[in-house]
């Protein structure tokens, strides 16, 4: 189920949007009424969504915003009064924030929370794999370090300390980069 976090300085504006959200899709929302608790809520839960209701009566929403586009995989929605939307889309677009203008239009509003939703599950698959390619970079680097103090403590060549590692993670059924850290351990401390 998706999770959606309206931002609102009205509890009846998030009541009305809660309606309307319930009516597309089944999800689990979630109100704040103020940025620290929007900060606090973000910090608890991941959100598949975020919807900012515009204009928001605290200082420090611009920052919130660049904050939120980020540091997290949530898709973010700003809804903002129609003068002020060809400003909102220039300052907001790049970073990747949908905005709105308001009073909405049905349609666009349901299509902006698929494609909010969408992207964020696109942003998060982005995340896994980046997570994953640093992971294994560091692993790399792990056992290039460990192949560097075969090479300089038992005088082995490169070849000689890649088999050396390779051989002691089958024998010991261990990882490479665990027979890595533990070579550095031994050698390093």
């Amino acid at each position: 189920m998706n999770r959606i976090l309206l931002i609102c300085a009205k509890e009846k504006t998030a009541q009305t949007l809660k309606t309307l959200l319930a009516g597309i899709l089944p999800v689990e929302t979630v109100w704040a009424g103020r940025l620290r608790q929007a900060r606090d809520q973000l910090a608890q839960t991941v959100f598949s969504l975020v919807i900012l209701n515009l204009p928001f009566p605290e200082d420090g929403v611009e920052a919130f915003i660049q904050d939120l586009s980020r540091s997290t995989s949530s898709g973010v929605l700003l809804l903002c009064p129609s003068e002020t939307t060809q400003e909102a889309l220039a300052r907001w677009l790049p970073a990747g924030v949908l905005v709105l203008p308001k009073p909405l239009s049905q349609p666009l509003f349901v299509q902006s929370v698929h494609l909010g939703l969408s992207t964020s599950a696109r942003l998060s698959q982005l995340l896994a794999e980046n997570q994953r390619l640093h992971s294994k970079l560091e692993e790399l680097r792990i056992v290039s370090r460990a192949k560097a103090v075969l090479i300089e403590y038992l005088k082995l060549s490169e070849p000689q300390a890649h088999r050396y590692i390779e051989k002691q993670a089958m024998d010991l059924g261990l990882t490479r980069h665990q027979v890595a850290q533990n070579i550095l351990k031994t050698y390093e401390s």
